[in-house]
């Protein structure tokens, strides 16, 4: 088995090694931030502009907790807080609306 590809974007190693599958990633993209997403404490944990970073510290979380929930998601540029693709403060106006 070959290790993974660095990040296209920012050369970041991609040191996930065999939790790669435990911690998918999403593309990285310039521009954007990418969080550890830690369902237990109900908010990211980590936050870095490189999805590879993120995904390298959310492995190094598991070893110390094998049971954590972790997943990267890109962070909302408007509310740092909550992850992009379901911001509650940028979609919750139009839920309320329908």
């Amino acid at each position: 088995m070959s290790a993974a590809p660095p990040c296209a974007v920012h050369r970041v190693p991609d040191r996930r090694g065999p939790r790669a599958t435990a911690v998918p990633l999403p593309s990285c993209g310039g521009g954007t931030e990418y969080g550890v997403w830690d369902e237990g404490a109900g908010g990211f944990v980590y936050a870095a502009d490189c999805a590879t970073d993120s995904g390298n510290w959310a492995v190094n979380l598991l070893a110390e907790d094998p049971d954590a929930e972790l997943s990267v998601k890109a962070v909302c540029p408007d509310h740092q807080e909550q992850p992009a693709a379901v911001c509650e403060d940028c979609y919750g106006d139009e839920d309320e609306s329908s």
